[in-house]
């Protein structure tokens, strides 16, 4: 047997090892919080080195891969079997532990760069060296000294910086959410998509860019991964958009928008959503049910958005034949093991133990099924795909640990939060707006998670000091940490829908951009109105509110396009703008419900909705006639027609 089939059986061997221990560790309490995490963390690194020696070209990366797994190795067993003497010891450690220390946090830091590349890594290594040298800080940044000893303590060997909440949260939670999503492979549920998106193209003028936002939706409830999200739908969706019309720019920025939409859309929603979670000390089923109207409507926008694309480019949805037997047998596999998720969730289990049901009732139909059913061995590779995205997001999030406890031990983040009160000089918009910006530029790049954790840290308790609930600030950060992933400059989901579609990458991220700008302002209409995310101040403004927000983004989308049912004159375009002024404004202007001129300027937007689209409908059925009747007459015989 040649090395590299030895390395792949050691890999799958390694990742089934970790899959198996994961659900085990749900039914039976055999170690205690840090044992875990330090277990957790063995496989994390294990599966990022041995992937790194099979990627391996020279032989020098080979053995660079397997020194950091030795070392990597050697730490964390250190940790496991010294516990009680770490915790002892904490902030002031002997040689020893500070040498596995230092170990440890080279080897995270190294399983993130091979994992995220290296701007995250970077960011780290910033906070990092603040720790350390922030007595050397001028001014406000200025913090106490501390010794080499005590830094590393408090990052590594003291069990917490890379361990604590956020490693919690991978070895508790997301680990097994991600094996989930990756079971969508054996239960061949792509097809269902497929055919479920034709569905919506036949309805709807966009067509195959409607089919695109359905399938992208659908997988986005269990993968909860923007760039995965493109990967596994784009592959049939952007092709089939091309060949309807689509320019390949759009295309490929249609799929990125709706693929990014997946990491806001329950059940799974990504790693960013357990953070979110621990952070207000509530239940994921809470955070899943706050993020139910958010979701819809951004795939609303998104799919608003595609049909005046069709409109403008003159694209008419092709009527494809739909298989509804594929429809009727499919449907099962997906939906059964999404609701026993779901229904769990909602039943307050935890979310680990949800996971585990859901993956084995996903497995038991799999096979029940004589279409889907895989080989031990396609089973076997499927779940170890999923181990290996998994200890991907979770050295992440020991990366993360390592800002965080940064943060807490120098006081950073206090000293930031002030400063951005300070800068804001104490109005809440501009507090927003820095927040989206520090939101949006360490998402370029860095994980969703990793960027919302940083700002929910630092940028979050300043806006719950102005006033904002809790939930809808942390809301705030978690949306614009996911819209980073088709923000110009980088954009990664961005960039995997353009190289799918083989179209120029700024295009592709600009059209992305436009497409998804309800994704740009659902968060501030959170922050202003509760209500979207079931938190109202009060429900008789609430059900307004819920009224006024869908319409008066679909007339600002379709302002920005320009035209509805057919394009705009300018006074059309000014009726749009009208109604959404009026609509988003009552929404965010919603001091007090007494104040009749709040509803009387919801009524007016509503007027100019209706009689705009009133106006487009009856243009559109006049386009119709006109086609079907063929060129119009000019001229005198157009005048003997009239007469």
């Amino acid at each position: 047997m040649t090395f590299e089939k030895v390395l792949n059986a050691l890999i799958l061997t390694v990742a089934l090892a970790a899959v198996g221990y994961h659900m085990l560790i749900t039914q039976v309490l055999l170690v205690g919080s840090f044992e875990h995490q330090t277990i957790h963390l063995i496989f994390l690194i294990a599966l990022i080195f041995l992937g790194g020696i099979r990627a391996a070209e020279t032989w020098v990366s080979r053995l660079a891969s397997t020194a950091f797994l030795a070392a990597g190795l050697l730490a964390t067993g250190y940790i496991l079997f010294n516990l009680s003497h770490l915790e002892m010891v904490l902030g002031f450690p002997e040689p020893t532990d500070v040498l596995i220390g230092v170990l440890l946090i080279l080897v995270v830091l190294e399983g993130t760069r091979r994992a995220w590349g290296m701007v995250m890594p970077l960011v780290v290594i910033v906070f990092v060296a603040y720790f350390f040298l922030g007595h050397h800080m001028p001014g406000p940044l200025y913090h106490r000294p501390f010794n080499f000893s005590y830094v590393i303590s408090y990052l590594s060997v003291g069990l917490s910086g890379i361990y604590g909440s956020f490693l919690s949260i991978s070895a508790n939670y997301v680990f097994l959410f991600v094996v989930f999503g990756g079971l969508l492979e054996i239960l061949k549920v792509h097809d269902l998509f497929e055919e479920l998106g034709k569905i919506a193209g036949r309805y709807l003028r966009g067509g195959a860019g409607q089919t695109a936002v359905v399938s992208s939706a659908l997988v986005g409830t269990v993968t909860g991964a923007a760039v995965a999200n493109v990967a596994i739908t784009g592959a049939f969706t952007i092709p089939y958009m091309k060949q309807t019309g689509y320019r390949p720019h759009v295309a490929g920025a249609i799929e990125a928008t709706a693929s990014t939409g997946g990491q806001l859309m329950p059940p799974v929603m990504g790693a960013a959503a357990f953070l979110m979670a621990s952070f207000l000390g509530i239940s994921y089923a809470s955070i899943m049910l706050a993020s139910l109207i958010p979701a819809m409507l951004y795939f609303w926008s998104c799919m608003l958005s595609v049909q005046l694309i069709a409109v403008r480019h003159k694209i008419e949805a092709p009527v494809q034949a739909v298989d509804t037997g594929l429809i009727l047998r499919r449907l099962p596999l997906f939906a059964i093991p999404l609701a026993v998720l779901v229904v769990m969730l909602l039943m307050q289990y935890s979310a680990n133990l949800s996971a585990f049901w859901a993956i084995i009732v996903a497995i038991v139909l799999a096979y029940v099924s004589p279409e889907t059913r895989p080989t031990p061995l396609a089973l076997a590779k499927c779940l170890a795909r999923g181990a290996i995205v998994g200890a991907q997001i979770g050295i992440a999030l020991a990366c993360v640990g390592l800002m965080a406890q940064t943060l807490i031990t120098t006081g950073m983040g206090t000293k930031i939060a002030g400063l951005v009160e300070m800068l804001s000089g104490g109005s809440l918009l501009p507090a927003l707006l820095i927040t989206m910006v520090v939101s949006i530029i360490l998402g370029l790049g860095i994980p969703t998670s990793a960027a919302y954790a940083l700002v929910a840290i630092v940028v979050v308790p300043a806006l719950v000091r102005m006033g904002v609930t809790p939930l809808s600030a942390h809301f705030f950060a978690f949306y614009f940490a996911v819209v980073s992933a088709i923000t110009p400059p980088v954009a990664l989901a961005s960039l995997a829908g353009a190289s799918i579609a083989g179209a120029d990458y700024m295009k592709t991220s600009l059209w992305a951009f436009g497409i998804a700008i309800s994704g740009f302002i659902i968060p501030f209409l959170v922050v202003y109105n509760p209500v979207l995310v079931l938190a109202p101040d009060s429900w008789f403004h609430g059900i307004f509110a819920l009224i006024a927000v869908p319409v008066g983004m679909s007339a600002l989308t379709m302002a920005m396009f320009n035209c509805a049912l057919t394009m705009f004159t300018l006074t059309e375009r000014a009726m749009a703008i009208g109604s959404a002024v009026l609509m988003l404004g009552f929404v965010v202007l919603r001091q007090d419900t007494s104040h009749s001129l709040e509803y009387a300027a919801l009524t007016l937007g509503l007027a100019i909705f209706a009689a705009l689209m009133s106006g487009q409908l009856r243009k559109r059925r006049a386009e119709k006639a006109e086609t079907a009747s063929g060129p119009t007459p000019t001229g005198p015989a157009r005048l003997h027609g009239v007469l």
